[in-house]
């Protein structure tokens, strides 16, 4: 990929091209590889708020922090204002403060109300944070905007084990089609949340990093967690819509 990106990069009228083989390069988690071409590509056309975005992402992905932090800032009066503040919020999760990290969502989700990806983070973040009641319009709002994925259907049904109702989340992943990797990571974190008190929180992991555990523990555990929660309140209209599309289980 490097190959081909020297290859492509040196003429402006590959300006797009290798901007898009940077994106690809990110989307495939070469993070410190597109910092490099980032840097090759800014030499040679000159630099905007995008690549700027892209440089702030690669720099937090590959755990460079304080620079990261300065590069997202520098962005928050541009065009990539949304994005700057998503990373931001992406940036102070990673560090466990996760009530920073709602207050920058929050201003992301505000520039774009219909990212489902904002959304579940911002979900996310409230669940960190202990506001399971905060959490359910977000989750909800990403699942309906985003309902083929599984990442959105799986942050659902995290909500409603924390909030100690298995029978329905268990019929959210039966209906998303949810993989046996994917439902292990959402009952051990079930499990894990019902151990912290008195905050209920959650992690969002990829599903290839789930150890595998048994369904009848997991969902004990899923119950204790709810138990330990705050009393749920009724659910919002948009996320009782949700629960309704995926039915009740039986």
């Amino acid at each position: 990929m490097r190959q081909e990106a020297g290859e492509k990069a040196p003429t402006p009228d590959n300006k797009g091209m290798y901007l898009g083989l940077i994106r690809q390069m990110q989307e495939q988690g070469m993070y410190f590889a597109s910092l490099a071409h980032i840097d090759a590509y800014e030499q040679q056309n000159g630099s905007t708020p995008e690549v700027q975005r892209l440089r702030a992402d690669a720099l937090r992905e590959t755990r460079q922090g304080a620079a990261a932090d300065a590069a997202y800032r520098k962005l928050l009066s541009s065009s990539e204002a949304s994005a700057a503040w998503h990373g931001l919020g992406l940036l102070t999760a990673q560090n466990g403060d996760y009530k920073a990290a709602v207050t920058s969502l929050r201003e992301a989700v505000k520039r774009e109300p219909t990212n489902p990806v904002m959304l579940s983070d911002l979900g996310y973040a409230m669940l960190r944070s202990g506001d399971i009641a905060a959490a359910r319009m977000p989750l909800a709002q990403a699942a309906e905007l985003a309902p083929d994925n599984r990442k959105m259907i799986g942050n659902l049904a995290l909500l409603l084990l924390v909030s100690g109702e298995a029978e329905k989340a268990r019929a959210v992943m039966d209906k998303g089609s949810l993989s046996v990797d994917s439902r292990a990571t959402v009952y051990r974190l079930a499990a894990e949340i019902g151990q912290q008190q008195p905050v209920v929180v959650a992690v969002q992991e990829h599903a290839g990093g789930a150890k595998k555990i048994g369904s009848e523990s997991a969902v004990n555990a899923s119950k204790n967690a709810g138990k330990n929660a705050n009393p749920a309140s009724p659910p919002a209209t948009p996320f009782q819509s949700m629960l309704d599309r995926f039915g009740n289980g039986s």
